[in-house]
């Protein structure tokens, strides 16, 4: 059959059948590089139906097609076709119809525990980037849907280390840099209660989230496998600078979650990088704060907010330096010897400047 063919019997069909018919022959066509123009034109004409630029689903045929993909990624089959499908229905360029969709069906999925879509979720998210916006939006999607208008914390997001563990990993990169970040709006807000409940309690049973993957990526042939971004140096911005805005226990206990996951590099040898440039950040927003005591003729050293705050940066550094999973080490101890002194981190910088 030709493809002016094939698209003739896809137009006879209504919507969502012709979605579900052209969603079985992808799966042959993305396998060829030939035709990924013809691929690309079925996922927008038969399933996105954006027969013109002012095309728009109306609600009905979005909720079919939330079902669809459900169902489609629900069945038994290669995950390498799976991740190639949810690759090319949502690229890293999105329209807003799209990502409305994307959100959608990635919180219906968490909803249904419905883990191979899941995981072709969670593969996406590191091949675009978990920083990039249309990450970030799945992410402030799931946030809003199962925290924000939620009276309680739902038993879904609290399982969703155990059913989709890459796609919670990367989750956790994304949802850091969400809070507690001046980089975002110039303030430190904190992140919602149930948030960081639902984060913390996932650290501490599954300290191995904060890792690289043990299982490799699964990609269709040809596809390039972007590096995996841990959580860890987001989440040590929370507890670290948590002290500047609240008083929660909790950070205190993500904090020693954090530190176990760092001790559980020293012992493995697995040495998943913490960047220099993340942990400058946290940095960066204490000099800031300093400032602010400065002109308030505070001494940082008197401030019970800063030194809570050293304290927890000081044995993080010690152990990550430890494990020698930081890059640039000699550009992070200097840039740490900029901050107003502090007992501990005067003994970790003066311990490794030896080494």
């Amino acid at each position: 059959m030709s493809s002016g063919d094939g698209k003739i019997s896809l137009r006879k069909l209504d919507y969502p059948m012709c979605a579900v018919e052209a969603l079985s022959r992808l799966e042959g066509l993305i396998a060829s590089r030939m035709k990924q123009n013809l691929a690309m034109q079925m996922i927008s004409e038969f399933i996105f139906l954006e027969r013109s630029k002012d095309s728009q689903m109306n609600i009905y045929q979005e909720f079919q097609l939330i079902l669809t993909l459900i169902e489609y990624f629900s069945r038994p089959g290669r995950d390498a076709t799976r991740n190639a499908i949810f690759l090319s229905l949502f690229g890293s360029h999105l329209t807003p119809q799209r990502s409305r969709l994307l959100s959608r069906l990635i919180s219906t999925a968490v909803s249904g525990s419905v883990a191979p879509l899941l995981s072709s979720a969670g593969t996406w998210m590191q091949q675009v980037g978990c920083k990039t916006a249309p990450s970030l939006e799945v992410a402030q999607n799931i946030v809003s849907d199962f925290i924000s208008f939620s009276r309680k914390t739902a038993e879904q997001l609290k399982q969703l280390p155990m059913v989709g563990p890459h796609f919670a990993a990367n989750f956790m990169v994304a949802v850091a840099d969400l809070y507690l970040n001046e980089m975002r709006g110039g303030v430190l807000t904190p992140p919602p209660d149930a948030l960081l409940d639902a984060i913390t309690e996932w650290t501490t049973e599954n300290p191995l989230l904060c890792q690289a993957p043990q299982q490799p990526l699964v990609l269709p042939p040809g596809a390039i496998a972007m590096p995996f971004a841990t959580p860890l140096a987001g989440l040590l911005r929370w507890v670290v600078l948590a002290p500047l805005v609240s008083n929660r226990q909790a950070y205190s206990q993500l904090h020693l979650s954090l530190l176990h996951a760092l001790l559980q590099l020293v012992n493995s040898g697995d040495a998943t990088p913490l960047h220099a440039q993340d942990l400058k950040q946290i940095v960066t927003s204490l000099q800031k704060y300093c400032s602010r005591l400065t002109e308030a003729n505070v001494v940082p050293d008197d401030d019970p907010a800063y030194i809570k705050c050293m304290e927890r940066f000081a044995q993080a550094v010690q152990i990550a330096l430890a494990s020698n999973c930081i890059t640039n080490q000699i550009q992070l101890l200097c840039v740490l010897e900029t901050l107003p002194p502090h007992t501990l981190m005067k003994i970790v910088l003066g311990t490794h400047k030896k080494l």
